[in-house]
């Protein structure tokens, strides 16, 4: 899945913003990622924003199997 944030999106709450669309985007379909891994990004043409992928994998709904983070 490709995803779009600000450019200016801090750092440390890439992670997390990127889980949470994860969530929003599966939604509709009642899935629920169990891990999400981020696996690039690049800046996007008009340098406002950046362009992230990540992979992620399904299961039960509320069971999270990401590596820790000390900003989650």
């Amino acid at each position: 899945m490709s995803v779009l944030l600000s450019a200016s999106t801090p750092e440390h709450k890439v992670r997390s913003r990127l889980r949470q669309l994860v969530v929003d985007a599966l939604a509709a379909t009642g899935e629920w990622p169990i891990r999400v891994r981020i696996i690039g990004s690049h800046r996007s043409t008009d340098g406002d924003m950046k362009r992230w992928f990540v992979e992620y994998e399904t299961g039960p709904h509320g069971e999270i199997l990401d590596d820790p983070d000390i900003f989650d």
